[in-house]
């Protein structure tokens, strides 16, 4: 019931990331349209193609590791026995997971200290930076819960394989 749950809000994070992201192209459009047709760019468009980066990119993360579809280079799992890429699996997770999990903490703090002292963005407009920030920490946090997700669905395949061999 918890990986539903945590899926469920994974994919529903995936869904605002590719708004935002269709946003973006929208906005860039908008933007050159206006700037070379009607020599009136917006005062608002790169800051706001720049938020909506931050939140594109941090929502979509926690689905990328929940495919664990991110960037990897594999050619030592790749060439090496299968009992032995299934452990470095569990390994390579495990720190992951204590990396993802660190960097939320330090990003939590920062998110707090935003919200209190009420620090705004600089640029044509200003909005609160805690608002822009806050889509980092939880991206980061989700994706420390997809790791334990990772690691417990890798547990369970090394469980099967030793009782198979």
């Amino acid at each position: 019931m918890f990986i539903k749950i945590i899926d469920s809000v994974t994919k529903a994070s995936f869904f605002v990331a590719s708004l935002a992201l269709a946003l973006i192209v929208i906005i860039f459009c908008m933007e050159i349209i206006m700037r070379y047709f009607f020599a009136a760019p917006t005062s608002w468009g790169p800051d706001t193609v720049t938020f909506l980066f931050c939140a594109s990119l941090m929502l979509a993360m926690p689905e990328v590791t929940r495919e664990n579809s991110h960037i990897a280079v594999s050619i030592i799992l790749d060439f090496s026995p299968h009992s032995f890429a299934q452990k470095f699996k569990l390994v390579l997770y495990a720190v992951s997971f204590c990396v993802v999990s660190y960097v939320f903490y330090v990003s939590m703090i920062e998110f707090v200290r935003l919200f209190e002292t009420g620090i705004n963005t600089l640029g044509s407009f200003r909005v609160p930076k805690w608002i822009v920030f806050g889509f980092i920490p939880f991206g980061l946090g989700l994706s420390a819960i997809q790791f334990v997700v990772l690691i417990k669905k890798q547990l369970s395949e090394n469980l099967v394989y030793k009782k198979g061999a």
